[in-house]
């Protein structure tokens, strides 16, 4: 490969040098130069992280207890909501230790809508903040805020949780993908110059899975060859069914899925027909990628890096006693997440990883499960994609709280839905969502609405969107 001391010609290398050389050359040239604002001065932050990697676990805690400290200060010091927070709970961030819970109240998504700029720190200017919005998977999409340097912080630490499982930038890469505002839908030149030849990746959107797509799906997983696929679960599961049954040639070295529960059927799938393990990744919109398997696969390192988390004991499920997921955004100076309720419930993993890491572990996930939605062709569409369109037009609803959409027959959805209060976009809203599937399904439903006080949560803590 021109990069190994060994000179001969006639063996292949197999070290993965040119895959070192391509990985250098994007994190220090290609990503800070094509995209500045989320990767100036990137392999900095990749050295910060790493360094913190390879402290002794002593000094990872007392480093993570610090950076708590210092973020809990700055929320005190210039974030209103937070300050009233800590004065009603007497409690200083002087106080604050990893080794047990925050005494604060837990900070949920109804507390983003209602508290507003009140939950944005004073020491930012309204342009020095990015705007973006969560998924709308379990309610409607709340918008949030971040710093710049909180964004290319997060940015790294994904960069560096994929590293994990040996994907690295510059790796080519098919991304089977549901959420379009990730994609550009009608790509120019420029852009497929950009994503394709310079960033060696290949998106194919999911918002519908039938034969065809899938087939379509396969033409180009074979045509491109990629090192790595990374795919919502659900799509990675049926496209893993799609080429067992009509056959493939390539196989790829890396499986990372994300967004969905990687349940144990499509997992023991997915790994039977490509023939390696899955690394599966934890994270959302709101707080970033936070957490992923190691090569031991078994169960979901959190990163204390970027976040602190806590289990707030729940009670009993079939797969053990199971706890709310709290978490601590250590990155996001802008708008702090202090014991967010992520939604999502978790087992834990007892014995010590085999990885050597003492980072905190979930043994299982519980949360963001849904059906799909059958179409009267076969199609589905999975949930997640019902969820990431509903959170394109939802962006701005002020009536409706939550939603759960329930499938009657194959022409038939049941919308339940919460309205917070007697706001007159109620009625406007609910035409929106029931306008925006039909779009997503390329067929009219027949719908029907309920309103109801409000929607349980499932054992996960998660509200269902989609029973079909």
């Amino acid at each position: 490969c021109g990069l190994c001391p060994e000179k001969t010609a006639t063996v292949p290398c197999t070290r993965g040098h040119k895959d070192d050389l391509m990985s250098l050359f994007h994190t220090h040239l290609v990503l800070p130069l094509t995209a500045r604002e989320r990767h100036a001065g990137l392999p900095a932050r990749l050295r910060a992280i790493r360094n913190f990697e390879r402290m002794t676990e002593k000094a990872q805690r007392e480093e993570q207890q610090k950076r708590l400290q210092r973020i809990l200060q700055h929320a005190y010091d210039t974030v209103p909501y937070h300050r009233q927070q800590f004065h009603d709970a007497g409690f200083h961030p002087s106080d604050a230790r990893v080794d047990r819970p925050l005494p604060l109240p837990i900070l949920r998504r109804d507390h983003l809508r209602d508290a507003g700029d009140a939950l944005l720190s004073t020491k930012f200017k309204p342009e020095e903040l990015r705007i973006a919005s969560s998924s709308g998977t379990t309610n409607t999409p709340v918008t949030f805020h971040r710093d710049i340097e909180a964004l290319r912080n997060k940015t790294a630490l994904t960069l560096q949780l994929s590293a994990w499982a040996g994907f690295n930038p510059g790796d080519p890469v098919m991304m089977l993908w549901g959420a379009h505002r990730d994609l550009a839908l009608q790509p120019s030149w420029r852009w497929r110059l950009y994503d394709e030849i310079i960033m060696r990746r290949v998106s194919a959107p999911s918002g519908v899975l039938n034969e065809e797509i899938m087939e379509r799906f396969r033409a180009r997983y074979e045509k491109h060859r990629p090192k790595v696929l990374y795919c919502y679960a659900t799509v990675l599961a049926a496209f893993a069914s799609h080429l067992q049954k009509h056959g493939f040639r390539h196989r790829p070295k890396i499986l990372i899925t994300t967004a969905e529960v990687l349940s144990d059927a499509n997992r023991a799938l997915i790994e039977s027909v490509f023939g390696i393990p899955v690394h599966n990744y934890y994270g959302s919109r709101d707080i970033g990628m936070i957490g992923v398997e190691c090569s031991g696969h078994v169960g979901t390192h959190f990163h204390p890096w970027g976040s602190y988390v806590e289990f707030d004991p729940i009670g009993d499920t079939p797969d053990g006693p199971a706890y709310r997921l709290l978490v601590t955004d250590l990155l996001n100076y802008g708008q702090p997440f202090i014991r967010y309720d992520t939604g999502d419930c978790v087992t834990l993993a007892e014995e010590p990883c085999s990885c050597g890491r003492w980072f905190p572990r979930a043994r299982k996930i519980l949360g963001r499960v849904g059906d799909g939605i059958v179409l009267t062709d076969g199609s589905i569409v999975p949930a997640v994609s019902v969820g990431n369109h509903i959170s394109q037009v939802g962006q701005n609803f002020r009536a409706i709280a939550k939603m759960q959409f329930v499938q009657k027959t194959r022409e038939h959805l049941h919308l339940r839905y919460v309205v917070k209060d007697d706001h007159p976009s109620a009625e406007k809203e609910l035409q929106t969502i029931c306008n925006s599937i039909d779009s997503l399904a390329n067929q009219r439903m027949r719908w029907t609405l309920e309103k109801v006080s409000d929607i349980p949560r499932e054992q996960s803590g998660k509200i269902r969107l989609c029973v079909s």
